[in-house]
């Protein structure tokens, strides 16, 4: 079987690798010093589609890898923090509590502008009694562009958490306390947020003075 005919085999679902690998060694290119051997060739595993194995749960940019994905040829991670930063904070300050933000912190999937937005409803600079100003103000691996997940990326946080408990343990992995909510920080309906329970994975919209878990996140380059 020559090369063109081994990769049209994988192709079709023929053949499949039990397990990441960087490259297969295949036989298929005839040696042109003798007709009857071949030369040993290695082929790149991606160039048949296949795949050089996940991030997922690895400790990289200052957090553990929980969602990748590849932005126009970059590859990208997200990073949870690696401890929660509070157990029992409100989502803003109390001032700002009853107050709508609006369209600036409704994002589904941009946490840091909807971060970004709570913060500066607040007129003061960000501090660690709010869960917003908490997540900014992680430093994590050194970073400075931390923030409080929108409510899709919490959801990506969730996906993983079988993996980054496994990995983390039971203190600083992800909580599975009943009724309790992690914040996102993606605004609902003006006096509400929306949060997470890591039980279940179950959706609930919360007033802004409730306290609730803080986990931050933040987005590597690979």
């Amino acid at each position: 079987m020559d090369i063109l005919n081994f990769i049209s085999w994988i192709k079709a679902g023929k053949y499949s690798p039990t397990m990441p690998a960087d490259a297969i060694t295949v036989v298929g290119i005839p040696n042109p010093t003798r007709g009857d051997a071949y030369l040993p060739v290695t082929v790149p595993v991606t160039a048949f589609g296949g795949s050089t194995g996940s991030n997922i749960g690895k400790l990289i940019g200052g957090g553990i890898v929980v969602a990748e994905w590849d932005d126009a040829g970059v590859k990208k991670a997200l990073v949870a923090s690696l401890t929660n930063l509070a157990t029992n904070l409100p989502w803003t300050v109390p001032a700002q509590q009853g107050n709508p933000i609006g369209s600036a912190a409704e994002s589904y999937s941009n946490g840091l502008t909807n971060t970004n937005a709570i913060i500066a409803q607040t007129g003061a600079a960000a501090t660690t009694a709010y869960a917003a100003g908490i997540a900014r103000l992680h430093n994590g691996g050194l970073f400075n562009d931390w923030y409080l997940p929108s409510a899709w990326e919490l959801n990506l946080c969730y996906n993983s958490v079988a993996i980054v408990n496994k990995i983390l343990g039971s203190t600083n992995g992800f909580q599975t306390i009943l009724y309790s909510y992690y914040w996102s920080s993606t605004e609902y309906q003006g006096t509400s947020g929306q949060s997470q329970t890591f039980i279940d994975g179950s959706v609930q919209t919360l007033l802004k003075g409730d306290p609730q878990f803080v986990r931050a996140v933040r987005i590597h380059t690979l």
